[in-house]
């Protein structure tokens, strides 16, 4: 499977994964709103946002 794994919004980039799903993590900091990407579909802390989805370069 190929996930995106940019950061907030960096130019889009991907990695193939081992795993059968892909994930994006949104939340708020002092810098604004953050956006994380990658493999899986981890465990997130409360206040977290967590979309996990399960087709190729869907998390972008």
């Amino acid at each position: 499977m190929t996930c995106c794994n940019q950061q907030s919004s960096q130019p889009k980039t991907t990695t193939n994964c081992a795993e059968s799903s892909c994930y994006k993590k949104t939340w708020r900091d002092f810098r604004g709103t953050r956006i994380e990407r990658g493999c899986g579909c981890p465990q997130v802390k409360p206040g977290i946002k967590l979309e996990c989805c399960h087709t190729n370069e869907c998390n972008n």
